[in-house]
């Protein structure tokens, strides 16, 4: 089933209010499905694909990265909710005065049957406007259903179709829209790789069932939970059905802190050798003197 991952994710933000929804008619930012495992598989050369191998059945979840074009167009939609905001402001705002002004005219008359005025609607503007944030309009869910290769051991591989671009590991999370979401966040580091049509980007191997070792680097912040990223390197297996494309290790790239928008668990991915360390909260890049 291939996956639109629009306004369903927002209702799922934990907070005291709710943000202003992104609408059907509104920009889609990426489109995914699982590739099922089949004995013959045809790929499309105008979407990307991601190949992930892990020990286990695992979920992971994605964000896409807004492109210079993603931005305008979030922008724009922004401005037109907040633009569509202000005009229901308006019409709650005069319902409130006419409904303020009927109380006080029953008060006045010596009415029994007082009017109840609702609390005065606040006005949004620039500064408290809230829209729905891009990550939570660009999401793909992998895993731990929908294995493109079963292997001994509960070794599981994956590969999903994905609208090209540049995306970031935001955490081994099950995201469900309009139902629960559990796992961790790795709000507090991580890495982002690009993801090219007509390419497959091997993400290498997750693993999940035995703790990361200890780093000094862990040992000066968060210590990294149950799972670590091992990138791809030529001795691993590629599935003889994938050669038809090529297939390239994902470049990954250390990316800044993201909001725990689902109200999880906050950690960070493990220092990666050559890629990203921590000094204390702080990530370093490895990878500045690397060609992009």
């Amino acid at each position: 089933m291939r996956a639109i991952f629009a306004a369903g994710a927002a209702s799922l933000v934990l907070g005291t209010s709710m943000p202003a929804m992104a609408k059907k008619k509104d920009v889609v930012f990426v489109t995914t499905s699982a590739v099922k495992d089949k004995p013959a598989v045809t790929l499309d050369k105008a979407q990307g694909y991601i190949l992930l191998r892990s020990d286990g059945a695992l979920p992971i979840h994605l964000m896409r990265v807004p492109s210079a074009d993603d931005q305008a167009a979030y922008d724009t939609m922004r401005d037109e909710a907040f633009v569509e905001a202000r005009e229901k402001y308006a019409k709650k705002l005069a319902s409130y005065e006419r409904t303020k002004a009927l109380a006080e005219s029953a008060r006045k008359s010596g009415s029994s049957t007082p009017v109840t005025v609702p609390a005065k609607p606040v006005e949004p503007t620039t500064e408290n406007f809230e829209f729905t944030a891009f990550g939570l309009l660009a999401g793909v869910s992998i895993g731990p259903m929908n294995r493109f290769a079963k292997q001994e051991g509960g070794a599981s591989v994956y590969l999903q179709a994905v609208t090209p671009g540049t995306y970031r590991i935001y955490g081994p999370i099950t995201v469900i829209p309009n139902s629960a979401v559990m796992g961790t966040c790795l709000c507090m580091g991580s890495v982002s790789f690009e993801v090219r049509a007509g390419e497959i980007a091997d993400m290498g191997t997750a693993i999940v069932k035995a703790p990361p070792p200890a780093t000094a680097e862990d040992a000066e912040g968060i210590v990294p939970l149950n799972f670590q990223l091992q990138p791809a390197t030529p001795e691993m297996a590629v599935d003889a059905r994938l050669t038809a494309m090529p297939i390239k290790p994902a470049a990954y790239r250390p990316i800044g802190k993201l909001p725990n928008y689902f109200g999880l668990t906050i950690d960070r991915l493990a220092a990666m050798p050559g890629v990203m360390r921590y000094d204390g909260d702080r990530i370093v890049d490895l990878t500045a003197a690397a060609p992009r």
